[in-house]
């Protein structure tokens, strides 16, 4: 029995990829405030992403481990949407221990785990698409 049975699967599912694309393109506003003026030194941008990581940090771990229990037999044998999947939770739990920190100390005192929040921002819309159009 799922974690989640009072959840819908597929509403969860649209939860997830919903919080995965806000997540993606508020990141993106924050990380290039130069290519977004109207964006720059926006508050209500850094609080809705910090709380869209808080429902990220939550329902990601969750959906994921039943996601993987629920795939079982079909994640034994790699191909195409195994890989992506298996990047897909990698860069996520990458985004939530780099997100911590940030969120403790602030962008501007950390180098390191804000370029590699940044990079596994891309990582996981990368793998977001590859999994989306991959032959299931």
């Amino acid at each position: 029995m799922p974690i989640y049975s009072f959840f819908l699967a597929e509403v969860l599912r649209k939860l997830i990829v919903l919080s995965c694309v806000f997540l993606i393109l508020s990141g993106i506003l924050l990380a290039y405030p130069k290519l977004f003026p109207w964006a720059e030194e926006s508050s209500a941008t850094s609080l809705l992403h910090i709380w869209a990581g808080f429902f990220f940090l939550v329902i990601f771990p969750m959906y994921s481990w039943d996601h993987i229990r629920g795939h079982a037999k079909r994640l034994q044998k790699l191909s195409l949407v195994t890989a992506s999947g298996i990047i897909q939770f990698f860069s996520g739990l990458g985004l939530i221990f780099s997100g911590i920190p940030l969120l403790l100390y602030g962008t501007d005192v950390l180098d390191f785990p804000r370029e590699i929040h940044l990079g596994l921002t891309f990582v996981l819309a990368a793998s977001l698409v590859l999994h989306k159009f991959s032959r299931k």
